[in-house]
């Protein structure tokens, strides 16, 4: 089997050599949106990439077999092109729980703390009085959850350790979990002082955090993103900041990854930002990559793991 690996975070030497003993291993450390990675795909029947693509790759799979993504997410590689040609694609599913929620959470003390506020006063001597500015305290908040599986129960957890109330937007009315009260979208928008999006990218979520949903938020709310930049209108986001509606925001994830340096969402005095990391901690990263390299190893078995695609079966 010729194998290519494609991988934005560096595989140790042993996870290569687990690699190379199923076939003939091709290895690069990728860059994001690199646009060489039609020519970096192209000949690999066995794929292990990092999905954060700035171009199509499956018009360069001819011969490939099977993908096994470096992620949870899925949305950035072309399915169903991928089912047209028969690739079976796997993802590795759960293996950032608890540091996407950490990190949710991070974001959302940021805000609420005005942590980015200080340096710049501080800096210019522009702190003169007892009070420099407020900040804004959580129990008794209400944090509002778009998307509860386990990344979102998980933040709600350390949302109830803060004194908060959690409600949450739920697509499967079964999956309630205890503690979260499921509400319909409307009511979430009108009753969350922080709301976290934690969802999937799919038709129904992309853009719906737009102008009639920012109306719609509690004044002075705060939006904290970790999911996909796809799901928030973002010239839609810096009206509602500036206008006033929303208190804050702070994002993990953009639209066009990476932002183009001059975006407005990296200078808003108001947005905290960090650079697609919440899933990083040493730990998940060593996961990701392990799990990635034994859904290749099952399906050379012949088995099923982590599945996203079917496609093809081996012969």
């Amino acid at each position: 089997m010729r194998i290519h690996a494609v991988s934005l975070c560096p595989m140790s030497e042993a996870q290569k050599g687990r690699l190379a003993a199923l076939g003939e291993l091709r290895y690069w450390d990728a860059k994001v949106g690199d646009p060489h990675m039609g020519e970096l795909v192209s000949g690999a029947e066995i794929l292990v990439t990092t999905p954060r693509l700035s171009v199509d790759i499956t018009p360069f799979l001819d011969g490939c077999r099977m993908i096994s993504l470096q992620s949870a997410g899925a949305d950035a590689l072309n399915l169903q092109a991928c089912a047209a040609r028969g690739v079976r694609v796997a993802n590795v599913p759960e293996f950032c729980t608890d540091a996407a929620a950490e990190h949710a959470f991070a974001l959302l003390l940021a805000v609420a703390k005005r942590l980015e506020a200080g340096r710049p006063l501080l800096r210019t001597g522009g702190w003169t009085e007892a009070l420099a500015y407020p900040t804004i305290g959580l129990r008794g908040r209400t944090l509002g959850l778009f998307g509860c599986g386990r990344i979102g129960g998980r933040i709600a957890e350390l949302a109830r350790a803060f004194g908060m109330d959690v409600i949450a937007a739920v697509r499967h009315p079964l999956r309630r979990r205890p503690g979260i009260e499921a509400v319909d979208f409307e009511r979430l928008l009108a009753d969350s002082d922080f709301l976290v999006l934690a969802a999937p990218a799919t038709p129904e979520t992309i853009g719906v955090f737009n102008a009639r949903a920012f109306a719609a938020m509690k004044p002075a709310a705060a939006l904290i993103n970790i999911s996909r930049g796809s799901l928030v209108v973002e010239r839609d986001l810096l009206d509602a900041l500036d206008r006033g509606l929303l208190s804050g925001a702070a994002t993990d994830v953009f639209r066009e990854e990476p932002p183009n340096p001059s975006d407005p969402l990296l200078a808003h005095p108001r947005v905290v930002v960090s650079p697609h990391v919440a899933w990083g901690t040493s730990d998940a990263v060593e996961r990701l990559l392990d799990i990635s390299i034994d859904n290749v190893e099952a399906y050379l078995r012949g088995e099923a793991r982590n599945v996203v695609v079917w496609g093809n079966e081996l012969p």
